[in-house]
């Protein structure tokens, strides 16, 4: 019984501590109701409203600020009470066995309150802005005065760097000054929206006007100090040189100088209306034409001295490269008659005095332009400069193909030469194998001999020819002494076959006992008087190797020692 008591004394303290701290916690909550709705009137908005409305605000400005004053004392200001009563009502209650049913209210307050303070804020900031339109404007006003007395100021002291744009200017000027004095009276009236409207146009008019003082002075400079005395000299300078019978490589150059005059004319009076991207534009393009005009000119002055310079010396130039291609014309005839040209040679002639002629025709009309004072120096420096490097480059090939016709003798005598050696070569040859005393020559080294034989008599038809072909010569030249050396190769192989044989028999003999060098020294014999002497000596080699192994080898090494002393 006695621990039932105790339990039960326990779940009733738990339950009252619950139920105190739940008190506890919405009475915090309550306090945090109290403390937002003392900050919300803490600020004293009333006190704000009533500075707002001493600035004696008219027009939309009045509007806006009684909307706003309305607003706070006939909605947020009981809304604040309500709240403050409410607070109270909770507290009182929390205290009571109320308490657990007030969480519901509590929680309505609580929105309130948010609502109230989302409010209060709209309106404090609308309230700034109101104040702070008007500190602005009232700065503004100032600041405005002061700049278009500096803009006057400008004006006045620097007109002559505006020229006629002054009178625009100034009409701009004085158009602002009248929507300043709307601004300023405005702004005293206190009706701060239709000022801030003006206002808002007047900087962005400031801002042009300034612009527009900056930027004229740079665009009018050029068009009364640069552009008039270089359009002058111009057309003196092409007046004097016209004179002196210069002519351009463009035409009607003082049309094109009246035009730019026409639109220098066009342009200023395009600056005094204010057109700057317009004058900008003009500007660029009239220093760009300026410029190319006197470059077409100066092109003139700096090529006359150097053209008739160089026409003078292209004369014998010409003449020159003339003379060279008619010598090598009369050499290719001469050498025609005794040799065949194959590289073109008269065909390239031809043509380089078909260039040459070109060149001569050029030469001649620019001689007679200057002659007639209708030259265009730069194009006359321009022409006679290639023609003078074609000049060069034709004189090249000219000597490179006298340097190639040229060996053509020099060659033919070298080719003599050349058949002269290989005659004698042929004939030791023969003499060479005449003294081997050989029973017989095989028909196949017959053939090869005769063949080489027949090629060196056609070189020597070759060269014997009325004209001769030097590129057959030289194929033949080298046909023949490949030929000639394997010649040699093929009697060097058939005297050393031979005489290796008749020593190979000779040791033989020692094995006449042996039936198997027997029969191979008979066949190696009947092979020799058929005139197969490689043949006959690999028999007679083979059989000695079998029965005395490094014989041959020995025998071999003895030969060719004796051969080589």
């Amino acid at each position: 019984m006695f621990q039932i008591l105790i339990v039960l004394l326990i779940v009733i303290l738990l339950v009252l501590g619950g139920i105190v701290w739940y008190q506890r916690r919405i009475l915090t909550q309550l306090k945090a109701v109290q403390d937002a709705q003392r900050r919300l009137v803490g600020k004293k908005l009333d006190e704000q409203l009533k500075e707002v409305a001493q600035l004696q605000l008219t027009g939309d400005t009045k509007k806006n600020f009684d909307q706003l004053n309305d607003e706070y004392n006939k909605k947020i200001v009981p809304q604040l009470k309500a709240i403050a009563a409410s607070q109270q009502d909770l507290v009182q209650a929390a205290r009571t066995t109320k308490l657990l049913t007030i969480k519901a209210p509590l929680t309505d307050l609580q929105a309130e309150l948010a609502k109230t303070t989302a409010e209060q804020k709209k309106v404090e900031q609308s309230l700034n802005h109101l104040r702070q339109q008007s500190q602005s404007q009232q700065r503004a006003i100032e600041q405005i005065k002061t700049r278009y007395r500096e803009f006057h100021q400008q004006l006045n002291e620097k007109s002559f760097a505006y020229g006629a744009s002054a009178e625009k200017l100034n009409a701009e000027l004085a158009d602002l000054e009248k929507q300043y004095d709307r601004f300023v009276e405005l702004t005293k009236q206190g009706d701060s929206d239709a000022a801030q409207e003006i206002l808002t146009d007047l900087q962005a008019g400031n801002e042009q006007l300034a612009k527009e003082l900056k930027t004229v002075p740079e665009l009018y400079r050029p068009l009364v100090t640069e552009f008039p005395d270089q359009l002058t000299e111009l057309a003196t300078g092409y007046a004097t040189l016209t004179k002196q019978h210069y002519h351009f490589t463009e035409p009607k150059l003082d049309e094109q100088i009246k035009q730019l005059q026409a639109k220098l004319t066009a342009t200023t009076q395009q600056l005094r209306d204010l057109h700057l991207d317009v004058v900008k534009q003009a500007n660029k393009d009239l220093a760009e034409a300026i410029d190319h005009l006197y470059a077409v000119m100066q092109k003139e002055l700096d090529a006359r001295r150097e053209a008739v310079h160089l026409v003078g010396i292209m004369a014998d130039f010409t003449q020159h490269a003339q003379h060279q291609n008619n010598e090598l014309m009369a050499e290719l005839d001469r050498l025609s008659l005794s040799y065949t040209l194959n590289n073109n040679e008269f065909e390239k002639t031809r043509e380089l005095n078909e260039q040459i002629k070109t060149i001569v025709k050029q030469y001649n009309e620019d001689q007679q332009a200057i002659k007639n004072n209708q030259a265009v120096y730069s194009q006359i420096l321009e022409r006679q400069k290639e023609n003078r490097q074609s000049l060069i480059d034709i004189e090249k090939e000219q000597g490179k193909i006298n340097d190639e016709v040229a060996k053509l003798q020099t060659d033919e005598q070298r080719a003599k030469q050349m058949l002269q050696r290989y005659s004698v070569q042929i004939r030791t040859i023969r003499r060479q194998v005449e003294q081997m005393n050989l029973p017989g020559i095989s028909q196949d080294y017959m053939d090869y001999f005769f063949g080489v034989s027949d090629e060196i008599k056609k070189l020597a038809d070759e060269l014997h020819e009325y004209k001769v072909n030097m590129d057959n010569v030289t194929k033949q030249l080298l046909m023949v002494e490949t030929d000639l050396e394997r010649l040699q190769d093929k009697t060097n192989d058939l005297r050393d076959s031979a005489e290796l044989t008749e020593r190979l028999q000779q040791y033989a003999n020692r094995f006449a006992d042996n039936e198997k060098v027997v029969k191979a020294a008979q066949k190696s014999q009947e092979l020799y008087n058929q005139y197969n002497y490689a043949g006959s000596l690999e028999t007679i080699a083979t059989a000695l190797e079998e029965v005395e192994p490094g014989s041959y080898k020995r025998i071999e090494d003895s030969y060719y020692q004796e051969v080589n002393e």
